[in-house]
């Protein structure tokens, strides 16, 4: 090859490729092409047009290689059918994206279906042969109207009837044994209604399960109502509610036209040391205990916003409630807690004589025998012959004179009371023993007044 101009590289002559001299900045390049042919004249080169133009009607799709008879691909000319190894390996990977669609839109159902189940309720039986109860008051509620037979467990706060004493214990107050209560196979799991938590799990292990609002006294007429309706036991369910319904009368006529006492209602204690009470527990607003009040013509001393506040000394002068009804644990815990009051005789309540001491069990539980507590919680705030409030020298409570002179009888240690209860880091709400500050655990936190 004979050697370029000056300036080019040996080997680039004739290959359409034009460089200027080495001292020139400027540089070009015609192309890797080779020569230019013209435009037209016999040396023109062919204009090569599209695929679908040049082949012929029903020779396949552009899109996809052709090939001739012999397997090449043309230049420029028709285009054959796909090879068979291609449409082979087309009709293959349809095959297998059919395939992951079903498999897929079956999934989908069967997740469809599991989620449906899980979330739906089932249906009450209409005759349950094994019940587990998961709170005092249901499992009174469930009792009176006639399921007794059908218990199968309860919790450890069960004590009534006295036949509960016997049945198996899957729970606690807050804690709950699953697996206790799978062991006794129930067609039927009955529980307050803000255990939302022990609800679902029990729902996903496949149990049949009732949630009932006991926790103010509207709810608690209407669960029963509602568990008669379901299990056919309406009739009992009736007799129960009469009761209920005739002392809530009876409360409503006693108040009828007379004022309002401030009714402060203890459900548990806190002492510095005998007979000193630091500290008590008492029963907030929008709750079960709240209600009674209303109902038997009081107004709640408590006018916050907590279903259960800790109120120190301070707070119980400042309130300085017209009536104070004490829930303790029995008779024998009574003097103390009389004893304790009687150091806040500034107080309105203690000063007149209506300081009022609950022993008897029902009156922790609301459940079906409430009707007996809303007799006794409207003789003490409504009492006969009426009586004066918030003013020193006012009358005596019937029977006596001074504080406690009313008492409920009782015996045996009660349940722990049920509540209202709007949060959940809320523990079981006991009366504590005398002597004993450290028995509070668990008890609502204090609000300020």
């Amino acid at each position: 090859m004979a050697p370029g101009p000056p300036g080019h590289p040996a080997g680039l002559r004739g290959r359409g490729i034009s460089l200027r001299h080495a001292s020139s900045p400027a540089l070009s390049i015609r192309g890797l092409r080779g020569p230019r042919r013209p435009a037209s004249g016999p040396d023109a080169r062919p204009r090569p047009r599209p695929a679908a133009e040049n082949a012929p009607p029903g020779a396949g799709h552009p899109v996809f290689p052709m090939s001739d008879s012999d397997g090449s691909a043309p230049a420029g000319g028709p285009r054959g059918p796909a090879p068979e190894p291609v449409l082979k390996a087309r009709r293959v990977q349809a095959a297998v994206w059919t395939v992951l669609l079903l498999v897929g839109l079956g999934l989908a159902a069967w997740g469809h279906q599991t989620l449906r189940a899980a979330t739906t309720p089932r249906p009450i039986p209409p005759h349950p042969r094994s019940i587990v109860t998961l709170a005092p008051s249901v499992t009174e509620t469930v009792f009176a109207v006639g399921l007794g037979p059908s218990v199968t467990g309860v919790t450890s706060y069960c004590r009534y009837p006295p036949e509960v004493e016997a049945l198996p214990k899957v729970a606690g107050f807050s804690d709950v044994n699953v697996e206790a209560i799978l062991r006794l196979r129930p067609d039927l799991v009955i529980l307050p209604v803000d255990k939302t938590a022990t609800s679902a799990e029990l729902a996903r292990l496949g149990l049949t399960v009732m949630p009932l609002d006991t926790r103010n006294l509207e709810g608690l007429m209407e669960a029963m109502e509602e568990l008669g309706a379901a299990t056919g036991r309406s009739g009992e369910a009736g007799l129960a509610l009469d009761r209920i319904r005739s002392a809530i009368a009876y409360a409503r006529e006693k108040g009828r036209g007379k004022p309002k006492p401030k009714v402060l209602f203890s459900v548990m204690h806190s002492y510095a040391g005998l007979g000193y009470i630091s500290e008590i527990t008492a029963a907030g607003s929008d709750g079960f205990f709240s209600n009674l009040i209303e109902i038997c013509g009081g107004v709640n001393a408590y006018g916050g916003r907590l279903p259960f506040p800790s109120l120190s000394r301070e707070a119980i002068f400042q309130i300085n409630p017209d009536v104070i009804i004490d829930l303790m644990r029995s008779e024998e815990e009574a003097p103390d807690a009389m004893r304790g009051w009687q150091e806040l005789g500034n107080v309105s309540a203690v000063r007149n004589g209506r300081v009022y001491i609950f022993t008897d069990e029902s009156d922790t539980v609301p459940g079906p025998r409430a009707w007996r507590t809303i007799r006794k919680v409207a003789d003490a705030i409504q009492p006969d012959p009426p009586l004066g409030y918030g003013s020193a020298g006012g009358g005596a409570a019937e029977g006596g004179g001074g504080a406690g002179s009313a008492r409920a009888s009782g015996s045996g240690a009660p349940a722990a009371p049920e509540s209202d209860r709007a949060e959940a880091r809320d523990g079981p709400v006991t009366p504590a023993p005398p002597g004993s500050p450290a028995s509070r655990a668990g008890a609502p936190a204090p609000e300020s007044l």
